[in-house]
């Protein structure tokens, strides 16, 4: 015959079941009113620290990027995406956006590459 013994974890009577207070009874420094409003929310604060764009900013800092690098044209979603440190998803909608619009337009099929539109 064998036996095994079981531990017991240990007891948790000495810690207090009301929010806001220590062990001792007194009340904690850190106040629930106060951990709230240190909290950023995720809708207006990008990992990066920038602000959350206005609808159709997008667009022009996208025009932005491939008149500065006109040298490196035609170019990717990804490419004008790391360039402008933004989703490459969101970048090609913005893409096939301002190819509708006229302002850029589609240089090759496979893979996506895009090129400022010839001004007229």
């Amino acid at each position: 015959m064998s036996t095994t013994a079981t531990k017991s974890k240990p007891s948790r009577t000495s810690k207090s079941k009301i929010p806001g207070r220590n062990s001792k009874g007194s009340k904690s420094s850190a106040t629930g009113a106060s951990a709230k409003s240190k909290k950023i929310s995720s809708k207006t604060a990008k990992k990066d620290g920038g602000k959350r764009l206005s609808p159709g900013a997008l667009d022009g800092l996208v025009l932005g990027y491939m008149k500065r690098n006109r040298a490196k044209l035609p170019a990717t979603s990804g490419v004008v995406g790391r360039g402008i440190k933004r989703s490459p998803g969101a970048i090609a909608n913005c893409l096939e956006r301002l190819e509708k619009a006229g302002k850029v337009e589609l240089s090759n099929k496979k893979p996506r590459e895009y090129d400022l539109a010839a001004s007229k």
